[in-house]
């Protein structure tokens, strides 16, 4: 299956290619959730505008229905108008150099009902409640303000402490960054979400679940033949930030789990004959993901993706049993928040980047520059130096905004992509 989307004059652009059943119904889910706000808010429920890769455990334990803003320009971008909403947040005065993904949201949030395309509109909600924060990015502190403004609604900001210790926060850090989530309910409290701690416990179990359930699908992963297509890699994970409610992306999970260990099983991959497994660093094109597809013609795939451990991931999961405690759920977030991939050190970055490549047998890494980032491209140079140095494999560096179609230059893109993989084919001939 792929993915159905038709924007005028975007002919080039095609669509992600599903290789799995369970990546369509994932794809399917998060719609129909969004859907389903809006019968919350005509329920009269409060709805919450969440930015940042905000901890959803909080969400989930009392039960809240939630806009996330972080998501929804991958939604978009899927259907080739997220564009659209970065050009209505330029018309009101944000600059290019914004976060094309914050630039995006903004958008939905200060367009007119006129301004947004039908498949926005049918998931669109008015905030009535915003929780903002600093993580993964400074950008996400600013990004929510005119938001607030617009809607004239109340908020509550999280500050996630920057990691400068690696896997090992400080006690201090911890308790602070506990104190900031507890502010958080406190607030949905004031504002009719009640918390139940036993829920919370059960969130962060069923969290760890998650968790463990993903480490051994990306462990399946590491298989030859690569089992997974680019688009199932994405879906998979944009599961694992849990918008969805936690039950329903154990199950999900679990499906995905069975066809993958059938397809390991069986030795079928993404592809008939594979000669090239990649790496992709960076946000991917979504609007084209058949851009990745197109490599398959030489026998490459993408085995692998930053994105699908920048969730929730962990860049040390092996530690998901001792510290996901649900009898100490506070705690337990706090620490896996602190040091996610997406709130490194650079050497925690840069190991984890080694490692990977190490793991999954990759030949070479496609990392891109998304220039209105400001967390990701500065790591490129010094992953480039280390993925080399301490295995050989190269990595090619360019410019692609993965959300923006109006700075996407397909022709370029591909040349790219192609000269990278007939370097690598040269060179394993000789």
């Amino acid at each position: 299956m792929t993915i159905e989307a038709t924007t005028p004059g975007k002919e080039t652009f095609t669509p992600g290619r599903f290789g799995l059943k369970a990546s369509e119904e994932i794809f399917m889910a998060t719609f129909a959730y969004y859907a389903g706000l809006k019968a919350a808010k005509e329920e009269g429920r409060p709805v919450i505008w969440a930015y940042g890769v905000t901890p959803r455990e909080i969400f989930h334990a009392v039960d809240a229905p939630v806009f996330y803003l972080e998501h929804v320009p991958f939604l978009l971008g899927f259907q080739q108008i997220g564009s659209h909403y970065m050009q209505i947040a330029e018309e009101h005065g944000f600059s290019k150099d914004v976060c094309t993904s914050h630039r995006c949201f903004i958008g939905c949030g200060l367009g007119s009902e006129q301004e947004r395309e039908p498949i926005l509109e049918g998931m669109f909600v008015e905030p009535d409640l915003i929780i903002a924060g600093n993580y993964p990015c400074m950008s996400e502190s600013k990004a929510f303000l005119c938001i607030a403004d617009r809607y004239d609604c109340p908020y509550y900001f999280i500050d996630t402490p920057i990691n400068t210790w690696g896997k090992d926060p400080p006690d201090y850090a911890i308790e602070y960054f506990e104190g900031q989530l507890k502010g958080a309910l406190d607030f949905m409290g004031e504002h009719g979400f009640n918390l139940d701690w036993d829920k919370l416990k059960e969130t962060v179990r069923l969290s760890k679940q998650i968790l463990l359930l993903f480490k051994e699908i990306d462990e399946l992963r590491k298989a030859i033949p690569a089992p997974m297509s680019s688009m199932d890699g994405l879906v998979t994970a944009l599961l694992l930030i849990q918008v969805l409610p936690p039950s329903t992306v154990i199950t999900l999970y679990e499906k995905v789990l069975k066809e993958v260990k059938e397809r390991v099983e069986k030795k079928e991959g993404a592809l008939e004959e594979e000669k090239l497994r990649l790496m992709f660093f960076g946000v991917p094109p979504t609007f084209n993901m058949g851009v990745l597809d197109s490599v398959e013609k030489y026998g490459a795939v993408f085995a692998k993706s930053l994105l699908e451990c920048a969730q929730g991931g962990m860049f040390d999961p092996s530690g998901i049993e001792s510290f996901m405690d649900p009898e100490k759920p506070l705690e337990s977030i706090a620490y896996r928040t602190l040091v996610d991939l997406i709130n490194p050190t650079s050497e925690a970055m840069v190991n984890y980047m080694v490692g990977a490549v190490k793991d999954f047998n990759i030949d070479g890494v496609v990392a891109v520059v998304k220039r209105s980032c400001g967390l990701i491209p500065p790591y490129l140079r010094q992953i480039k130096d280390a993925v080399y140095k301490e295995t050989g494999v190269p990595t090619t560096i360019f410019d692609l905004d993965g959300l923006d179609t109006r700075d996407y230059d397909d022709v370029t893109t591909r040349i790219n992509l192609e000269s990278f993989i007939e370097t690598l084919l040269a060179s394993k001939r000789r």
